[in-house]
């Protein structure tokens, strides 16, 4: 087992990253571990982000009417749902939940500033990287992340190892 305080949960087009990572925080959350950050969950059209410790929603996608044919991420409520992730580290969770590195962390924003911060402050930290930004992750994390398949188990097991290495 990797003792390294970052993860990545690699996950498919047909693999539903959103549910691991909800049933996740159900699981150790009963167990009393202190979860934090953020998780994503598709609602109707859009795509809505929830801040764990304050149960606030923030809708991440911009509403371009009646007559779109696609939808855009709203920058402005990434900015908001980054407050939030800023936030939860204010007050150090055991675990440190992030939905996605995604195209806004591809271009050098998003929640690259948290994902460092929660490095540099050595909190364990579990993200959810799709197939298709695999090898921009590993450019970002380098050899700091360990890459985990789209499984309950593997990340029950990376936990347990990251809090025995802590």
């Amino acid at each position: 087992m990797s003792e390294s305080a970052l993860a990545a949960i690699v996950f498919g087009q047909d693999e539903n990253v959103d549910a691991l990572m909800q049933e996740l925080l159900r699981r150790l959350t009963a167990r009393g571990v202190r979860v934090g950050g953020l998780i994503q969950s598709p609602c109707d059209e859009t795509v809505m982000a929830t801040h764990i410790e304050s149960g606030r929603r923030i809708d991440l996608m911009q509403n371009l009417g009646a007559c779109s044919e696609g939808c855009r991420l709203d920058t402005g409520a990434l900015a908001e749902a980054a407050g939030l992730l800023a936030q939860s580290l204010a007050t150090p969770p055991q675990l440190l939940l992030i939905s996605r590195f995604g195209h806004a962390e591809v271009q050098g924003g998003g929640f690259l500033a948290e994902i460092g911060e929660a490095a540099s402050l050595n909190i364990p930290t579990l993200i959810g990287v799709s197939d298709k930004r695999r090898a921009q992750w590993a450019e970002f994390a380098g050899d700091l992340s360990e890459t985990l398949p789209c499984s309950l188990e593997a990340a029950l097991a990376w936990w347990e190892s990251a809090v025995q290495a802590a």
